[in-house]
């Protein structure tokens, strides 16, 4: 398994490589056109063999998706990924998407009828991808991950079904037209989240713009 930089996870893994969701940020197509994993990103591949990885006897919290999107897996990838995290239930496992096409709602069923420690979340970063979520979101997910923010986002105006967690956090990188998310953007997603009593984690990319309201609640899975 792969270490990682990303704040709520130990690892990766990513059995699936590629995503067909087009964001002009997406720092995995970044990283494909540097390593030249396959050949291109909007066709994305199966790497069964990195499942091996999952024998790892330490726990780890594993983050499952974070070079595709499950949304985009095919099924037969899906039940094989799914077969080898029931074999290793010893690790947390947690999922990403923002492509709401019906393999997700399989997944879901198909996570959480085999594993306890399996987490789904959906990723929002715009008042237009949550009306999105709200209007199209076959299951309720665990968490929520608002990154990049790149823009004020009303909750409120939106939000169906409560989640567990709030990931919130800046765009990296070097892109000409980076977003710098205010503060205030941020102290409304709070201030939601304190009256519906959800958990806030906020990536280090917020740190310097909170100051002494930067806050990292428990998340829903253990990390180290």
């Amino acid at each position: 398994m792969k270490k990682t930089k990303i704040d709520w996870c130990n690892c990766t893994i990513n059995p699936v490589v590629g995503c067909k969701n087009g964001c002009k940020y997406c720092y995995a197509e970044k990283i494909n056109d540097r390593f030249k994993f396959i050949p291109c990103w909007k066709e994305p591949k199966f790497f069964e063999d990195r499942l091996k990885q999952l024998k790892s006897k330490k726990p780890k919290s594993v983050f499952m998706d974070s070079m595709s999107d499950i949304g985009w897996w095919e099924k037969a990838w899906c039940e094989k990924v799914f077969n080898a995290m029931q074999e290793n239930p010893q690790h947390n496992y947690i999922f990403l998407t923002k492509c709401y096409r019906s393999i997700i709602a399989s997944c879901i069923k198909l996570g959480r009828g085999r594993l306890k420690n399996v987490f789904f979340g959906a990723t929002i970063t715009t008042q237009e991808q949550l009306k999105s979520y709200r209007i199209n979101a076959f299951e309720p997910f665990d968490f929520l991950s608002v990154e990049p923010l790149l823009e004020p986002i009303n909750f409120r105006l939106d939000l169906g079904a409560r989640p567990k967690l709030m990931i919130i956090g800046a765009e990296t990188g070097t892109r000409k037209d980076k977003v710098i998310p205010k503060k205030e953007w941020v102290d409304n997603i709070v201030k939601f989240c304190n009256e519906n009593k959800i958990k806030v984690f906020m990536k280090e990319s917020l740190r310097e713009i909170m100051g002494n309201d930067f806050r990292q609640d428990k998340l829903l899975w253990s990390v180290e």
